[in-house]
């Protein structure tokens, strides 16, 4: 426990968290404000769509990035040698230092919204979902941060790497699936489709606040079925259920590479 407090007051102290938290509060102060001023930007295809694009790009990259250079500082400084000599499991540590990292940024995305909240009039519903998106971006992003800087040997490849990641997973991600999806036959598209959000996280979970926030016939009336299960408490069970599991298989196999390291350097 003394370890976890170590490592959550040294986030605290990092600049770039209260610069995020500016910005992020901000942002929504701006696209909120917009939607009070003009009416006609009061609808989901606006103000709503404009908050989580902003959300969706930002939020993945900014966490990702973070996650993957601390982790490859650790790795440059051989602190995180020093770390292993703890009588700790190789998995206790890389959850300490992520839950103590989700735990701060947590903090500063609910201060933001909160703040926000005094300005902004906007739905209680609508800002929890919002909130809601925000930390299963950032939990989602972390882990996979957290994989990338223990694989990359330094801060230039774990930053690259992050990078890489966020390029295909957010703004290639749409091309790359209607791109593969398209040779499939036709009767079994939408199934695959559905599928693949399975495979991204950051997808899933944009299409589910998508589904909680929009109109179900969104996405055309071919999904109309699945969204309205995904809207619904089994939907947003299984979706959480999905992200937790990623998670703890992205933070097993950083203990793992980590193990295999440990095993290599001591032969």
């Amino acid at each position: 426990m003394m370890l976890w407090r170590i490592e959550w007051s040294r986030t605290l102290r990092q600049k770039e968290s209260y610069v995020f938290l500016f910005t992020w509060m901000v942002t929504l102060v701006l696209l909120g404000g917009l939607g009070q001023a003009l009416p006609v930007a009061s609808a989901y295809t606006n103000v709503n769509a404009s908050l989580l694009t902003i959300i969706g790009l930002v939020l993945p990259l900014f966490v990702m990035l973070t996650t993957a250079l601390q982790w490859g500082g650790e790795r440059e400084s051989k602190r995180l040698r020093l770390l292993t000599t703890y009588p700790l499991s190789m998995f206790r540590l890389i959850w300490m230092r992520y839950s103590a990292f989700l735990a701060t940024q947590a903090l500063i995305v609910t201060l933001a919204y909160a703040l926000a909240s005094f300005v902004v009039s906007m739905p209680l519903t609508t800002w929890f979902v919002l909130w809601t998106y925000s930390i299963g971006l950032i939990a989602y992003g972390a882990a996979l941060g957290t994989f990338v800087g223990v694989i990359g040997r330094n801060r230039l490849q774990a930053v690259l790497l992050s990078f890489l990641i966020w390029i295909v997973m957010i703004l290639l991600w749409p091309t790359i699936l209607v791109s593969v999806i398209a040779w499939m036959p036709y009767g079994i598209q939408a199934e695959a489709m559905i599928g693949a959000l399975f495979l991204n996280g950051f997808e899933l979970l944009r299409v589910w606040v998508s589904a909680v926030l929009a109109a179900p016939d969104l996405f055309g009336a071919i999904y109309e079925t699945f969204i309205d299960w995904l809207d619904g408490s089994i939907g947003t069970a299984v979706v959480g259920f999905t992200i937790a599991t990623v998670i703890l298989w992205m933070l097993s196999a950083s203990a793992w590479w980590l193990r295999r390291e440990g095993r290599h350097d001591s032969a």
